[in-house]
């Protein structure tokens, strides 16, 4: 029989004690424990007596795994890296508590592949499989996704996608380093190691460890509670976002369905990061000379590739700008993103290209590269292939993103998924909602940079996650694929509310 044929039966059989009692049989951590020996390694489980974030127990502090360097795991600060701050984080119920399980480990095959699990005492019989964005840590997620699920009901896995985030190197004796930012930025001057770029470590392994973190999950739900989950969700963001669409293309019998916030999209022509990114390199100092001019040449050919227009901070802030009376939204993505984001992915996908980053007579840059022009010397499009996202999805999926998102632009990451989704005749099973001013990371909005503009899409993905959960488990279709205004909301008929799929404009001041 099918794992889905019987998870069906299962829930079935169960209704009656699901809708009739409190809650399920427990077993004790020594039980999880067994039940995953041999699948798991390292494996610390804990009774805790709230497992929100409102417990400073639930998310380990940075820096707290010995023997590694500062910065491989800093869990508390991915956590922060991309929720908002509060008071606009996930809203935590004041008048409860929410016991459980917590457990951690690693596969065991290698210790630095871990991931979380949160057992609910108060279980709903169903799990959530939360997937980081960029190389962070398996409790990146905390604020943006478990806080939520976990108050439901629901038991929470997440993983880290199978390594560590990074360190910093001396680029003089570290073939794998990657600056931080553009050469005319004062943070130019550091160099990181990030983890994916070691042998050990691909973009592939990305799949792999999501349904190893799955497959722990179920077997320590079964120990635990005595029985499978009926239903397993996917909820992603960014990189993570890109591993929702893979596993509800690849492995549907797995999945029931996921919410993809702000997803990476690759094809091997194009458009991908290692298009976009280089582009933007190449055109951020030209713009910085000529004084972040709207009229100059650099910055009509970012909005031509398809960036959102430039914004500044009100007022600027250190956490954003490097030039205090600009406070340019763009050279916040160039120095935290664009720059290192393109080393790295250049290292991964076509290690061949040979990057000088110490000198600029030496070799190329990270703007340098032109993607499109090594496609076929260097058989990139198998690269890039075994990762990519061609929307021939098998679950339901409901797609995020931020018209102001300006390291996925949403003319290159958003628009071009949903076009995918639809040429491979998976329309009926997607949903693609673009927030207006929504950007990539949700605390640029607030104190550290000031960028007004902007939109929150936290409150947007909450509610896309309920409307998937209506959908799978009963039958109620989510409205259709819409732009949501500033301050408003997913409406049920955005044909009578005159909403258009796409927004008319990616700025609306």
């Amino acid at each position: 029989m099918s794992r889905v044929a019987l998870r069906g039966l299962i829930a079935c059989a169960l209704v009656p004690l699901v809708l009739g009692l409190p809650g399920h049989a427990r077993a004790d951590c020594p039980a999880i424990e067994r039940a995953l020996a041999g699948a798991a390694t390292d494996v610390q489980c804990v009774a805790s007596p709230d497992l929100t974030t409102r417990n400073p127990d639930t998310t380990p502090p940075d820096n707290s795994r010995p023997g590694l360097p500062a910065n491989a795991f800093t869990p508390r600060t991915d956590a922060q890296a991309v929720s908002p701050d509060p008071p606009f984080r996930t809203p935590i119920d004041p008048g409860r508590t929410f016991p459980g399980l917590q457990i951690t480990g690693a596969m065991t095959d290698d210790v630095n592949a871990r991931w979380v699990l949160r057992l609910p005492n108060d279980w709903n019989g169903r799990l959530v499989v939360g997937i980081p964005g960029g190389f962070r840590s398996e409790f990146m997620g905390d604020f943006i996704f478990s806080d939520l699920v976990v108050q439901l009901g629901y038991a929470y896995a997440s993983t880290n996608k199978g390594m560590l985030n990074f360190f910093f190197t001396a680029p003089a004796a570290d073939t794998a380093a990657c600056r931080l930012s553009p050469r005319i930025a004062p943070t130019g001057a550091l160099f990181t190691h990030f983890y994916v770029d070691d042998p050990a470590d691909t973009i592939n392994e990305w799949f792999v460890r999501t349904l190893q973190a799955t497959d722990v999950a179920e077997m320590s739900i079964e120990a635990h509670y005595d029985r499978q989950p009926e239903r397993v969700y996917l909820f992603g963001i960014s990189n993570g976002g890109h591993v929702v669409r893979r596993m509800l293309s690849e492995f549907p019998r797995r999945f029931d369905g996921g919410v993809d916030w702000e997803g990476v999209y690759w094809s091997p022509a194009g458009p991908n990061i290692l298009v976009d990114l280089p582009l933007a390199l190449r055109n951020w100092e030209p713009y910085v000379a000529s004084g972040f001019s709207r009229r100059s040449p650099a910055f009509q050919a970012m909005l031509d590739a398809g960036y959102p227009p430039d914004i500044f901070a009100s007022p600027p802030t250190p956490g954003n700008t490097f030039s205090p009376v600009v406070g340019s939204h763009w050279e916040t993505h160039a120095n935290n993103y664009w720059d290192v984001t393109t080393c790295v992915f250049i290292r991964e996908l076509d290690p061949l290209y040979v990057m000088n980053q110490l000198d600029p007579r030496g070799g190329s840059d990270t703007q340098d590269y032109d993607y499109l022009a090594r496609r076929k010397p260097f058989h990139l499009s198998p690269r890039i292939g075994r990762i990519s996202t061609d929307g021939d999805i098998f679950r339901p999926l409901l797609t995020l993103q931020g018209t102001m998102d300006a390291l996925l632009p949403i003319k290159r990451h958003g628009r071009p998924f949903r076009d995918a989704v639809v040429a491979a005749g998976r329309a009926g099973l997607h949903r693609y909602y673009e927030i207006q001013n929504g950007n990539h990371i949700e605390r640029y909005r607030q104190s550290c940079c000031n960028f007004t503009q902007l939109e929150f899409i936290q409150a947007h993905a909450h509610r896309a996650f309920q409307l998937l959960v209506d959908w799978v488990e009963r039958g109620m279709a989510p409205p259709r694929s819409q732009c949501v205004p500033r301050g408003g909301t997913i409406v049920a008929d955005p044909g009578s509310a005159g909403r258009p799929e796409q927004c008319a404009e990616l700025l609306v001041d």
